[in-house]
C-alpha cells in the first residue's frame, strides 16, 4: 500500500473517531440537557421556550469545555475562542429553535419531546463549526 494512501486512511480514521467524540459529549449533553429541561418545563412550570434557553445557555458552557479537552483534545482554552462557541450555538439554537417550532405548531408533537428532535438536524454542521472554532490556531 503506498504511503500516501496510508496517510489519507489514517486521517480519516481520525477524524471519524473524532466525530464520534463529538457524538459522545453532544448525546451525554443532550441528556443532562433535556433533564434539566423536564425539571424547569415540568417540575416548575415554566414556558417551553424560556426552559429551552436556559437549558441552551448551560449546555453551551459544558460543550466548548468537553469538545475543547475530549473530542478534539485542545488544551488552548481561550476568551475568544469560548466567545466564538455562543456564536456556533446560537446559530445551532436558531435552526433548533425553528424545527421545535414547527414540530410543535405544524406537525402537532409535543413541545416535551420536540427539543429532543431537534438536534438530529443541527449535528453536522455544528461540529465542523466547533472544529473551526477550537482547532483554529490563530485564536488565542
Amino acid at each position: 500500500m503506498n504511503k500516501n494512501l496510508c496517510f489519507k486512511l489514517k486521517n480519516l480514521k481520525s477524524k471519524f473517531i473524532e466525530y464520534i467524540r463529538f457524538n459522545i459529549v453532544g448525546i451525554s449533553n443532550f441528556l443532562v440537557s433535556q433533564m434539566f429541561y423536564f425539571i424547569l418545563y415540568l417540575g416548575f412550570k415554566m414556558n417551553y421556550l424560556i426552559s429551552y434557553t436556559v437549558v441552551s445557555v448551560i449546555s453551551i458552557t459544558a460543550s466548548y469545555f468537553l469538545n475543547s479537552k475530549f473530542t478534539f483534545k485542545n488544551n488552548q482554552l481561550s476568551l475568544k475562542k469560548f466567545l466564538l462557541t455562543f456564536l456556533v450555538y446560537i446559530f445551532e439554537y436558531a435552526l433548533n429553535m425553528g424545527v421545535i417550532l414547527f414540530i410543535v405548531e405544524f406537525l402537532g408533537i409535543s413541545e416535551v419531546f420536540a427539543p429532543m428532535l431537534a438536534p438530529v438536524i443541527s449535528t453536522i454542521p455544528v461540529f465542523f463549526l466547533m472544529k473551526l472554532v477550537i482547532n483554529n490556531p490563530k485564536l488565542k
